[in-house]
Parts: C-alpha cells; sequence; structure tokens
C-alpha cells in the first residue's frame, strides 16, 4: 500500500518514486478490473485473462517499508509514529464507512454484502484475525500489516536495530524464517490459533518488508548491489513459496529493480513531460487504492445494467475511483492529518495511543 509520507508535499521531491506509486496503484486497479471483479461477479464478463497478476499490493508494501526507513530518523520515534498512524488510518476508516454504505444502499441482492458485524470488524482491523469477519473490500488487509510494521519499528529502532550487522541478518531471517516455518504446508495443519497469528500477523509477507528495508540499505550505500540482488532473489523465491503464484512473484521482482533505481538512480526525467498527471496520481494513490476495489466493481455493475460494454464499464469504474479518490484526499487525508500530525503528545496520552495501537493490531 502507498503510504503517502510528508516529504511528498516538497517541491523537491523525485518524480521517479511518483512514477513507481502510480505503477503499483495502477497495476492494482488492472488486477481488479479486469480479472478479480468478473472472477467474483461473473455477470460483469468475462475476464481479460486467464490469471490474476497480483503485484501492485505487495510492491506498495516495500514502497512503504522503505520510506519508514527513510522518515523514521527524523525527530522523536513517537512522534514519528503518531504522524504515520495519523496519515493511514483517518483515509481508512472514512474508506470503510464510504464503501459500506455504498454497498449497503446500491449493491446488488445476489452480492454478498457486508453486515454491522463486518463494518464493527473492518472499522477496529479485526478482520485479519476474526475469522468470523467479511473484509468490506479485499485491498484492506494490507493495513493492520502496515501499523505493525509501524509499531515494530518504532519499537525496534531506539534499540539499535538500526545498525549494519544487525539489520541484515535480520533481514535474512524475515525473509527466509517464514519459509522455513511453512514448508509443506506446516502452518494449514497447525492449531487454529497458529493459522489466525500467521495470517493476522502477516508472516507471509515479512519479505516485502525486508527487501523494502534492503533497498534503503542499497540507497544509502550500506550494503553493495550483489547482497541486494541476493536479497531480491530469495524475496521472489519467498514470494513464491507462500502464493504457488510464479507470473506474479517474478513480475513483483522486476517492479523491485525499478523501485531499487528509483531510490538510487538518477531522476526520471524521461516522465518530465507528463509530470502534472503522475503527480496527482501519486498524490491521490493511497485513496485510489482504499477505494478501488469494491466500488470499482460496484460502478462497473451499474454501467452494466444501462447496457454499457466491457470496457466502457472499466473506463467508467476507473474514472469514478479517480474522483471518489481525490474527494478521500481533499477532504479527509490532507485536512486530519494537518489537524492531528502536529498535536503535542502529552506522556498519558503517548501511553493510550500505544495500548490502543496494540489493541488494534491484535
Amino acid at each position: 500500500m502507498a503510504t503517502p509520507d510528508p516529504s511528498r508535499a516538497s517541491t523537491s521531491r523525485r518524480l521517479s518514486w511518483d512514477v513507481v506509486r502510480v505503477l503499483a496503484v495502477l497495476a492494482v486497479v488492472f488486477t481488479h478490473t479486469t480479472y478479480q471483479g468478473p472472477e467474483l461477479h461473473p455477470e460483469l464478463g468475462t475476464p481479460l485473462g486467464k490469471y490474476p497478476f497480483q503485484v501492485g499490493a505487495s510492491v506498495l508494501l516495500v514502497i512503504s517499508a522503505y520510506f519508514v526507513c527513510v522518515t523514521i530518523r527524523k525527530g522523536p520515534t513517537a512522534r514519528w509514529l503518531w504522524r504515520r498512524v495519523c496519515r493511514v488510518l483517518p483515509p481508512y476508516l472514512a474508506a470503510v464507512l464510504v464503501t459500506y454504505t455504498a454497498l449497503i444502499l446500491i449493491g446488488p441482492d445476489n452480492w454478498l454484502l457486508p453486515t454491522p458485524h463486518d463494518l464493527w470488524g473492518n472499522l477496529t482491523l479485526a478482520a485479519s484475525f476474526d475469522p468470523s469477519v467479511q473484509l468490506i473490500d479485499g485491498s484492506y488487509w494490507t493495513l493492520p500489516l502496515q501499523l505493525i510494521a509501524f509499531a515494530a519499528a518504532a519499537l525496534l529502532w531506539p534499540r539499535g536495530m538500526g545498525t549494519a550487522g544487525r539489520i541484515t541478518g535480520l533481514l535474512w531471517v524475515m525473509i527466509l524464517a517464514p519459509v522455513i516455518l511453512d514448508w509443506n504446508d506446516r502452518i494449514v495443519h497447525s492449531p487454529f490459533w497458529v493459522q489466525q497469528a500467521w495470517n493476522g500477523l502477516g508472516l507471509h509477507r515479512l519479505q516485502l518488508f525486508a527487501i523494502g528495508i534492503a533497498i534503503w540499505l542499497w540507497a544509502q550505500r550500506r550494503i553493495n548491489v550483489v547482497h541486494l540482488g541476493a536479497l531480491l532473489v530469495a524475496t521472489v523465491f519467498a514470494q513464491h513459496a507462500h502464493t504457488a503464484d510464479l507470473p506474479s512473484s517474478l513480475g513483483i521482482g522486476v517492479l523491485l529493480v525499478f523501485v531499487a533505481l528509483a531510490a538510487r538512480g538518477p531522476d526520471w526525467r524521461v516522465f518530465a513531460p507528463i509530470r502534472r498527471p503522475i503527480q496527482f496520481l501519486a498524490r491521490i494513490s493511497f485513496a485510489i487504492y482504499l477505494l478501488n476495489q469494491e466500488l470499482g466493481y460496484l460502478i462497473a455493475y451499474h454501467l452494466m445494467a444501462i447496457g454499457a460494454g466491457r470496457l466502457t464499464q472499466i473506463a467508467g469504474a476507473v474514472a469514478g475511483v479517480i474522483a471518489l479518490a481525490w474527494l478521500l484526499t481533499t477532504y479527509v487525508e490532507q485536512p486530519v492529518y494537518r489537524a492531528l500530525a502536529n498535536t503535542p503528545i502529552r506522556p498519558p496520552l503517548r501511553r493510550l495511543g500505544f495500548r490502543a495501537l496494540v489493541w488494534l493490531t491484535t
């Protein structure tokens, strides 16, 4: 998931980062509109391909991990964690409410519509741990993982995990340990609570956070290109081991090369003629991610109901989601962040906030 960070407001931001954010979020939209939508709702038509190409959300998590490393060093860790939560949680909560309301009001009767129990489970981020809760939008699976990653970074960074020896060893553990633990489907045959902890904590996604950290280390010249290449290959291997989806795993590997080039290479001035639309989409990329799936399906369904063809459904869904994402960014994400990010955090509130975050992510 593309987690916006305060540096994006800077006029000196690199265009290459905006390009990779847009590519990743458009990959998410492409998969949902062309394949996942018709698979879940056959009345929308035939999928445009035989297999999903699921790369976008994973690459967005990699980018998020990279910018955790970039931003956590700036100022007190508690303040950093508070700003991260303020950046992602308010727009997420608003997206849950908007999507739930739209599905209840205009969702087709033959769809599996969310219940108030699902609404509560999504608002409290309990869906990853509670099998009785249905995700209102399938894209929401990344939010608990990001908050857990933020909390883990805030806990480990002040305790010296940023030192070269410790952090590189940790990366290999993050990539390979879950593969070993799940070898021969051990997790599937484990007690139910183990399966819930495994999925809820996203242990099978740790390689994505690890490679994001590795790319940051390479950009800082703290590891060499051979070491980064070995970690990238291990990441693709781990992704395939967990998903059994070789095309998507290889696709993630290709996109990770572009992420690394964006981190350390020269800025991509070749995209300067279309800078404005790229920056616009990058600015609302988080909101696009939050809104694109179920609302996109809903828009496509109602266009189909009035006789629109498949390509018109896709175009209408993409245009509608972009418009809604702009509204969410302009009227929720940005103003709420400005209002909350610099609010003084008194010691009792820090403890309360930490406990609330722990509760939400467990």
